[in-house]
């Protein structure tokens, strides 16, 4: 729970909570909880039931609430998933199972030959498989699970990444969207009390309440530093992989002359 103070500026460093960041979202306006109530419509006892009793809101007073904290369509979807019940995890050896029953190693292979960087991750951005270029692009993934924001942490990752802080802070924000949905999921706590370990993690994550990312847009490439060459720019395209929901499908497109140099 969040507990208030009025020397610093609140945080929400824990998992991913309803009643938690609602909490959150008053003391960051310095707002009592008297006029939080008035303002946003509802009445006290009902916020306090919100807050203390940690009671599930209805839809008007949902409503309501999203209005008042004026919160953007993928903050609403957020504060979605955390109302409903959190979802098991499929374990990484089943989804290799299905992606191996549906032949991917082939698309990879092709993806390969065509010098582009292909791979599935899981919701938390674990590399279930990945074609060669994909480990030409990260070094050392294999020592860390195979999760790329673990790999983040890494110091392969910061010589590798251009603009590494702003990448941290955007696998943060699609992690905080992942972590909602399977909070009670015991993989995804282990994943986030190992990643809470390492300071730059808590930076980026403490640092960024409530900022979430859905679908991982990109809208610019990413930038590495490869031996022997100007900085890649790597355009990574990342979508639901259509014959498993569970699984992410990522590609990305580079100058080939530059990678072969």
């Amino acid at each position: 729970m969040i507990r208030p103070d009025w020397f610093n500026p609140p945080l929400l460093p824990g998992m991913p909570d309803f009643h938690d960041s609602l909490e959150y979202l008053r003391l960051s306006r310095n707002l009592s909880r008297e006029s939080t109530a008035q303002q946003a419509g509802i009445s006290i006892s009902r916020l306090n039931q919100l807050i203390w009793q940690r009671q599930i809101p209805g839809t008007k007073v949902f409503d309501k609430l999203v209005r008042f904290h004026g919160l953007s369509p993928a903050q609403r979807r957020h504060w979605e998933d955390l109302l409903q019940p959190s979802r098991p995890l499929v374990s990484t050896d089943e989804l290799r199972r299905r992606l191996t029953a549906h032949r991917v190693q082939d698309h990879l292979d092709v993806l390969d030959q065509h010098k582009i960087l292909g791979g599935y991750l899981d919701p938390l951005q674990t590399v279930l498989m990945g074609n060669e270029v994909l480990h030409r692009m990260l070094p050392g993934l294999d020592q860390v699970d195979h999760n790329i924001i673990r790999w983040m942490l890494t110091p392969a990752a910061h010589d590798r990444v251009y603009g590494w802080h702003g990448e941290l802070l955007g696998l943060a924000r699609n992690l905080r969207t992942a972590l909602a949905r399977h909070r009670d999921d015991p993989r995804a706590q282990e994943l986030f009390h190992t990643l809470r370990k390492d300071i730059a993690f808590r930076s980026a994550w403490d640092g960024s309440p409530m900022q979430v990312t859905y679908d991982w847009p990109r809208t610019t490439p990413m930038y590495l530093r490869i031996p022997g060459s100007k900085p890649l720019a790597l355009n990574l395209e990342i979508n639901e992989y259509g014959a498993c929901s569970e699984v992410s499908v990522v590609h990305g497109l580079y100058s080939s002359p530059a990678i072969a140099c």
